[in-house]
């Protein structure tokens, strides 16, 4: 793949990394790769990582070790997947079932949203509060008041429900973005 002609589509796509031996929900076996054909990866928090993809079209294809050169390192297209998720992509503030708060992006760019510090900056703004986020699929990011700890209870209780009945599954892992410092935490458990 020639990053130069597709660098205007490459978004940030979240991932879980699983640990060696662990059980990977939907899968028979893992998968290994020759060190040029894996994929290129930045860890975010917790077991959530930022892969790069690209988009087809009609599917999205994830850049390898092989694609990176001197000029296209994994920085330079993480600047620029972000750059490119700004600009294409429109995320709306939407209020949950549960008395919290969700973002919308059409399905493929919800999780994404986790590298775009502006937008969180802004949602903990129309929240007036720090934020406990959970990201269980692909397609779905909802989020609470730090200091409500009904509705926290509640997001644990919608978080335990999509991992029972969803798909395109992410993580179980809450998380906690700080409007102070604009920086995110894992949430309730030890890193």
């Amino acid at each position: 793949m020639i990053i130069d002609e597709i660098k205007d589509k490459v978004y940030p796509w979240i991932k879980v990394i699983y640990e060696p031996g662990e059980i990977v929900p939907d899968s028979i076996h893992e998968i290994e790769f020759a060190k040029e054909d894996e994929p290129i990866i930045k860890r975010w928090l917790g077991n959530l990582a930022i892969f790069y993809a690209v988009d087809m079209g009609d599917n999205f294809s994830l850049i390898q070790a092989r694609d990176l050169t001197e000029y296209w390192t994994i920085d330079r297209i993480h600047e620029v997947s972000l750059d490119n998720l700004q600009r294409d992509i429109e995320y709306k503030f939407t209020n949950t079932n549960f008395g919290g708060h969700g973002l919308i992006a059409g399905g493929d760019h919800e999780a994404g949203s986790i590298c775009l510090t502006n937008l969180w900056d802004w949602c903990a703004e129309n929240v007036n509060d720090n934020l406990i986020v959970a990201i269980p699929a692909k397609d779905m990011v909802m989020m609470v008041p730090e200091n409500d700890s009904e509705k926290i209870e509640k997001l644990k209780e919608m978080v335990t429900d999509i991992f029972e009945y969803g798909d395109r599954l992410l993580t179980k892992q809450l998380y906690n973005f700080d409007r102070q410092t604009s920086s995110w935490s894992l949430w309730g458990q030890d890193e």
